[in-house]
């Protein structure tokens, strides 16, 4: 699970990341809307839908901090507030550790598929691939800029035009696919393909076990539901447009600081 910051991820208007800037003393930082405007940038898929509730990861977010609450005792601490300082702490902890797992997995399929070393995590990818579409040829990490404002890096996606998304999960043996996915993936495999300006695309979520990656489960997107998703995140894109006084298009680009 991502906690999508202030900061979000940014692209130029040519497609290429903008993730971070150098200040006036050279250091290196996250990009932040203030930023973004003042180098013309368009914000991500994720970050856009980011704006959005997602009921599973909300569930998800309650779950660990209770797990937290059970871990720590309170009799180890003097008052209230320094325990449950200590409870988000460690809930928070749990949500960076799967993060930095999912980027890590994530990193391994991207070498794979560039000639890297084709480990556990690209093989269980691979397995899918060609079961499903086996005569694609596929390109990793494609970033782009969207005519629309925003821009975006996609897993995988094939010369054809079928696009791919990885999630990561623990205990996936466990779980049925049905509840797994959600609209927010079938809007962001969406807005990748408008952004390759592909109308009909083929849609494909895949699921990897973080602990053991040889575990994969996946869902075929309906071609049907792409008109929904991708009207879906339209809306939210003129909806965060709107909210940050921040217009983008291929033409033009306004943002206004809201005072």
């Amino acid at each position: 699970m991502n906690y999508v910051s202030e900061s979000g991820h940014w692209y130029t208007r040519d497609g290429d990341p903008a993730y971070t800037y150098l200040n006036n003393a050279g250091e290196e930082k996250k990009t932040t809307l203030r930023q973004a405007r003042t180098k013309s940038l368009v914000p991500s898929v994720t970050t856009v839908i980011g704006i959005a509730d997602k009921p599973g990861l909300q569930h998800w977010k309650a779950l660990e901090t209770i797990r937290a609450a059970q871990l720590i005792q309170r009799s180890h601490f003097d008052d209230d507030a320094s325990y449950i300082k200590s409870v988000m702490w460690e809930s928070k902890r749990v949500g960076k550790e799967a993060a930095d797992r999912g980027t890590e997995l994530h990193a391994e399929i991207e070498r794979g598929f560039k000639g890297g070393p084709k480990v556990a995590a690209y093989c269980s990818v691979m397995s899918v691939l060609n079961e499903i579409f086996p005569d694609e040829t596929w390109l990793a990490e494609e970033a782009f800029c969207s005519s629309l404002g925003y821009g975006g890096k996609i897993d995988l996606c094939s010369v054809a035009g079928v696009f791919v998304d990885f999630k990561t999960k623990d205990n996936l043996a466990e779980k049925t696919v049905n509840s797994l996915v959600y609209d927010e993936h079938g809007m962001q495999l969406s807005a990748y393909a408008q952004g390759k300006n592909f109308l009909n695309p083929e849609r494909l979520s895949i699921f990897i076990d973080r602990k053991d990656p040889s575990i994969v489960k996946h869902y075929l997107w309906p071609t049907e539901s792409h008109g929904r998703h991708i009207a879906m995140f339209k809306h939210l894109l003129s909806f965060w447009q709107l909210k940050n006084n921040y217009h983008t298009n291929v033409n033009t680009l306004e943002n206004t600081d809201e005072h």
